[in-house]
């Protein structure tokens, strides 16, 4: 036996030794999974933990093998097919093999799950970068995701209330189905009231989680990379770290269930006109949330003089959250800003959430102001090191007609044409890579999802009003806070002048 097996290794060495490798390999990582699997003791968190996930996976080597090969054969059929489609038989014009690659993409998406659901809501809002036809597809994703059937949903309501009878009439209804849960319209029994009860689908956190891993490998990935191609500032693994975190916790309806108070309350005590519904806490657990029914259709749905008269106040509302309370909203896509019949703009979904310091507010509201004065130099010699994006230390000269040509030209120039627009985002995203590679940028972690919301917010807009311009539109807010915080200082000055402290131990 031993014999034969050298001659047939004599005589197909390369294939022996690659059959002989893969076999190991697999056999080796399919025992480390078993006894991953076996003995259980390392479990997912509650809380996002970058090292918890790490240490879940890594002993997963097979789970996470098969899901980078998951990702890989339905997708890439689909890149090679656009390629050959829009660049090799130039069929770009075609309504019909656009629509076909739109519906494909978004099958796609849908299949491989809330990661990817996430990134095509993402470009549903986004009429500057796809065509209608796309948009009009990917934004199905919004709140027409396939849903889980309704026994399983009702089953996973059963296990966290325990006792539906007595909570809800028999009249649960699903009404819309997102990437995490679906949402059911109901009646409590005890006060008749109308509540939308959000479910999450079975096992969200471990699939969930698997691709907020690979996310992370990547960041890994791409500080390597740059600090030996570029020499940069490893930023990749912290920027992808925070949208990773926000994105774990709305796996956390109780903590969503806070987020959504928090915000009520700071919307009530400014007298704000946004409409924000009540969370009923004791039929809400992690994966339950019981809030009221709130009647309206999507803000993207409405006419353009009803988005054209909201989008402001959304706006400020943004920046209200980011410049003012320090916490916001970062998930506002079409299928959490509803309409109110009274014609009052509702917010919706508080799982996507994050925190900026005060520095970092101050630090934004003058780099709007400055930007839309057109004023370059402070852009680039102190907003730019404030925020993190340069080292306090670095001589920015030779950056600033570099950075004034590509903003200028490819933000405040742009023009409200559409197409334009396209291409003079695709410009500047390349014009900025390029930057990004040859100085020393880095970027601070909450703009992962600052850029989210306000690119959002803008999408919507674009749908109502073509000339909608998310700078200018920030202009009156940013430049009314960066006041403010002019004056509070300027009074501090003075008040610490007239009084200057410890004036007897200088005596």
């Amino acid at each position: 036996m031993t014999s034969r097996l050298l001659r047939a290794a004599q005589r197909r060495p390369l294939i022996t030794l690659g059959a002989t490798t893969v076999a190991g390999t697999l056999g080796a990582a399919s025992f480390v999974e078993f006894q991953a699997t076996r003995n259980d003791q390392i479990t997912l968190p509650r809380r996002y933990n970058w090292d918890a996930l790490n240490d879940y996976w890594s002993i997963r080597p097979v789970s996470v093998a098969y899901r980078v090969l998951e990702i890989a054969t339905a997708l890439g059929p689909l890149v090679a097919l656009y390629v050959w489609d829009f660049h090799i038989l130039n069929t770009s014009n075609n309504d019909q093999t656009t629509r076909q690659h739109a519906q494909q993409w978004r099958d796609a998406f849908t299949q491989l799950g809330p990661a990817f659901v996430k990134a095509g809501q993402q470009l549903s809002i986004r009429p500057d970068l796809v065509s209608p036809i796309v948009l009009h597809e990917l934004q199905k994703l919004c709140d027409a995701v396939t849903p889980v059937a309704d026994e399983i949903a009702l089953a996973t309501l059963q296990q966290e209330l325990h006792d539906l009878g007595n909570i809800f009439k028999n009249d649960l209804k699903l009404v819309a189905s997102a990437s995490l849960g679906q949402v059911y319209k109901g009646t409590l029994r005890s006060t008749g009231e109308t509540v939308a009860v959000k479910v999450q689908r079975p096992n969200m956190r471990k699939s969930f989680s698997l691709d907020l891993f690979l996310l992370q490998q990547w960041g890994v990935f791409m500080d390597a990379w740059t600090s030996v191609i570029t020499h940069q500032k490893p930023y990749h693994k912290e920027f992808l770290q925070t949208y990773a975190s926000g994105s774990y916790g709305e796996l956390d309806y109780e903590l969503e269930a806070r987020n959504q108070k928090q915000f009520q309350y700071e919307m009530k005590t400014r007298n704000s006109p946004i409409v924000i519904p009540n969370v009923y806490d004791q039929f809400t657990t992690q994966k339950v949330l019981t809030t009221k029914w709130i009647d309206g259709i999507r803000l993207s749905d409405s006419d353009p003089e009803t988005i054209r008269r909201l989008i402001p106040v959304g706006v400020e509302l943004f920046l209200c959250q980011l410049l003012d309370i320090g916490a916001f909203h970062a998930d506002p896509h079409p299928g959490n800003l509803l309409v109110t019949p009274e014609g009052k703009l509702c917010l919706l979904d508080f799982g996507l959430c994050a925190t900026v310091d005060p520095h970092a507010r101050a630090a934004m509201s003058q780099a709007i102001v400055h930007l839309l004065k057109r004023d370059f130099h402070s852009l680039v010699h102190d907003d730019t090191k404030q925020l993190g994006f340069l080292p306090h230390d670095y001589d920015a000269t030779e950056l600033t007609p570099i950075l004034t040509k590509i903003l200028t030209g490819g933000l405040l120039d742009a023009g409200s044409n559409l197409q334009t627009r396209k291409r003079k985002l695709l410009e500047i995203s390349n014009e900025l890579n390029q930057v990004f590679f040859q100085y020393p940028f880095s970027v601070p972690p909450f703009f992962a999802l600052v850029t989210r919301g306000l690119g959002l917010l803008e999408g919507i807009a674009l749908t109502g009003d073509p000339d909608f311009d998310i700078f200018r539109a920030s202009a009156p807010y940013a430049t009314k806070r960066a006041m403010q915080m002019a004056t509070r200082s300027w009074t501090t000055k003075q008040r610490n002048s007239s009084n200057p402290p410890n004036a007897m131990a200088v005596q």
